[in-house]
């Protein structure tokens, strides 16, 4: 070898071990940056009791969750002794592992929005919408819900836990067969929703939307001939929200803005039972229809408003 060679080769040497340091450097500042409370990712906020200890976990997020981009590390498995028919109620058991096959037990999951588990159901259509929040079923990562569809065909089933081992939100998809044909879903722009006698307006919806915008969206509640409807707390707000987007990649899980000052503040109530507007915030990044549902809690029963956007 050449002394020229030589020095050729080294010099490259260097450039690699140069480029290697610049790696590991921006990684170790990357792993710095990211949150290390239990709450984890996606603007999770940690709401500590007077005792000093988490008490459950609160966001505001926006975010659209793309599922075709996005990869977690769990699995559910979803079961059900009897045929699932619609309008007859069934129970249905959720396995939730890791994806290694690990059971993932109730004490491993972290409190969100007072409940360990969510698990947003919606059929092919993207008429008949249910959250539900699983029963454990002992410690072997068994869950159990009951479950009542108003249509036929494929439901999709979204699960969303913190683990208190990755302190990050993680979510799982899986479905649900119930007999019957499953309808394609129709959409037309709206903004106002009545159901059960409960008026639903959604305010601060441009006629198109964007994708990869921010929007403060308002929902306005009230009874009939305009009458003041008492939100009651449900999930440590007045209100949620959920997305869903005609292409089926996945679906957003939106809380009120000011939830998370509220729950520090007021007990976990998100505001007062006399509140009759929520705000939320909603951003998505693909194009296309999207159906959105807001729910409430009046007088002990669930209420979900529907509104159909759509975003160019």
């Amino acid at each position: 070898m050449t002394e020229q060679s030589s020095k050729s080769l080294s010099k490259t040497g260097w450039v690699s071990i140069g480029m290697l340091s610049l790696v590991f450097f921006g990684a170790y500042f990357v792993l710095r940056a990211l949150p290390a409370a239990q709450c984890g990712f996606l603007h999770y906020e940690e709401i500590v009791n007077a005792e000093g200890e988490i008490e459950l976990c609160a966001t505001n997020h926006a975010g659209f969750i793309d599922l075709t981009r996005f990869t977690y590390p769990i699995v559910t498995e979803l079961s059900s002794d009897t045929a699932l028919e619609p309008g007859v109620t069934a129970q249905v058991e959720l396995n939730l592992q890791t994806q290694g096959g690990t059971n993932i037990a109730p004490h491993e999951l972290a409190v969100t929005h007072t409940e360990k588990m969510h698990v947003m159901v919606i059929d092919p259509s993207l008429e008949d919408y249910h959250h539900v929040h699983p029963r454990a079923d002992g410690l072997n990562g068994r869950y159990q819900f009951d479950f009542k569809p108003t249509h036929g065909g494929a439901y999709r089933v979204f699960t969303e836990i913190v683990p208190l081992r990755s302190r990050s939100q993680a979510i799982a998809l899986s479905e649900l067969a119930v007999a019957g044909e499953s309808q394609r879903p129709k959409f037309e722009r709206s903004t106002v929703s009545v159901v059960d006698g409960v008026r639903f307006e959604l305010l601060g919806a441009p006629e198109s939307l964007q994708r990869g915008r921010d929007y403060r969206f308002e929902v306005k509640v009230a009874g009939a001939e305009g009458a003041v409807v008492h939100l009651e707390t449900i999930m440590g707000a007045k209100g949620h929200m959920v997305a869903f987007d005609a292409a089926g990649k996945g679906f957003a899980h939106m809380h009120p803005v000011d939830s998370v000052a509220s729950a520090r503040t007021a007990g976990f109530g998100g505001g007062t039972e006399e509140s009759s507007e929520l705000a939320f915030l909603f951003n998505v990044p693909n194009t296309g229809w999207y159906r959105l549902f807001a729910q409430i809690q009046v007088e002990g029963k669930p209420v979900f408003g529907r509104f159909d956007l759509q975003v160019e």
